[in-house]
């Protein structure tokens, strides 16, 4: 799982979440499988299925390694095998031995390579356990910077289901001063196009991490002066991380039915919203107190707070989702404490791995059936 960069170890690995190959045993779907979950096929086609289309890296897969795991290959043998060239061998190689998959020693003044330990589920075992100590290792960092804060978490988060993803780097020599900068870089927050000098990912990473409350694209926006559609892609690479969540925005939530009530009843008037508009489900004296408001002019922000002020917030998205709104969401880390937020990473690290482990085992067991 490592390369030699002047006489350091570097660790890389990108564990990815994917929809589990129901029930097969045909290896190259298998094999095609614990690829995509180490992030090793980057692009296919749309319309192609996972044992379709397969690349180079397919290729000395299913051709070499998984005819005879326990052998050696040097990357000449590998290239007259599978046809592809000796610089293209060299790439995928990197690459697989980066991830772990591969291990290699020099015999005889030529690198030989194998599957790591001999079989894909030792090669698993290696890739999670190496991969559950450097996050662990790397992620101290992050926890010193996360605000205590019980206030943070008081609205329940969002359930949403996302495919977990997050890339593993063991610590290099130092590149970078800012130590959460060079962190962000490592788990992929920054995307795979680093620009150097843009610290966007990290000046959100810190505005969230010290926040009490989940914020807002908008405020974010503000906050760091980055545009929507980067703010947005940065979050969304935290939230598959495990490191961010949504949650409404519940200082929000008053304003958006204030408007909502305003517009609908100078749309639609006070038979709409008590009907369609959902008053007619709210406790009698909020309804009426609503109600009197619109229909003396007397309609206040201040005013309608007060009428639903006893409402939960789950009645409040009712509410505005009745009126035609949409329910404001911000963003927040998964925790109360640096050690919740990093619990909440590592649960989605062994479930990835959990995975990976299971296939790996299924491959191993269909190639000893095909001897």
């Amino acid at each position: 799982m490592c390369t030699q960069l002047e006489g350091y170890i570097v660790i890389r690995a990108r564990l990815v979440e994917t929809a589990l190959p129901a029930g097969s045993r045909d290896p190259q779907v298998l094999i095609s499988w614990i690829l995509d979950s180490l992030g090793l096929v980057r692009s296919r086609g749309d319309t192609k299925s996972t044992a379709e289309g397969l690349g180079g890296i397919n290729k000395i897969m299913s051709q070499c390694f998984m005819t005879e795991p326990k052998s050696g290959w040097t990357a000449s043998e590998i290239s007259d095998i599978t046809g592809i060239s000796s610089t293209g061998v060299h790439h995928q190689l990197v690459k697989l031995s980066d991830s772990g998959l591969l291990s290699s020693r020099s015999i005889g003044g030529k690198r030989t390579y194998m599957i790591n330990g001999g079989s894909f589920s030792n090669a698993a075992e290696i890739i999670g356990s190496n991969s559950l100590v450097i996050i662990r290792q790397r992620l101290r960092i992050l926890v010193e910077h996360v605000s205590d804060s019980s206030e943070r978490m008081v609205v329940k988060g969002e359930e949403e289901s996302l495919p977990f993803r997050i890339d593993i780097v063991g610590l290099t020599p130092k590149m970078i001063d800012d130590e959460l900068v060079q962190l962000s870089i490592d788990l992929g927050f920054s995307g795979d196009r680093i620009r150097l000098g843009d610290n966007l990912h990290v000046e959100l990473l810190k505005v969230l991490a010290k926040s009490n409350k989940p914020m807002g694209i908008t405020d974010l926006m503000e906050e760091t002066g980055g545009s929507r559609a980067r703010v947005g892609r940065i979050l969304d690479r935290m939230r598959c991380a495990g490191l961010l969540e949504r949650a409404v925005v519940a200082s929000r939530l008053d304003v958006d039915i204030f408007s909502g009530l305003l517009r609908q009843y100078r749309a639609r008037g006070m038979d709409w919203l008590v009907g369609r508009g959902g008053l007619s489900r709210l406790p009698k004296k909020v309804r009426e107190s609503l109600t009197e408001d619109l229909e003396k002019g007397s309609h206040t922000l201040e005013k309608m707070s007060d009428s639903i002020g006893d409402l939960t917030i789950n009645e409040k998205r009712v509410m505005l989702n009745m009126l035609g709104g949409r329910v404001p969401l911000g963003y927040r880390v998964t925790g109360s404490t640096g050690e919740d937020v990093m619990r909440s990473i590592l649960i989605g690290l062994e479930r990835v791995i959990s995975r990976i482990t299971t296939i790996s085992g299924r491959l191993d067991d269909v190639i000893s059936k095909l001897d």
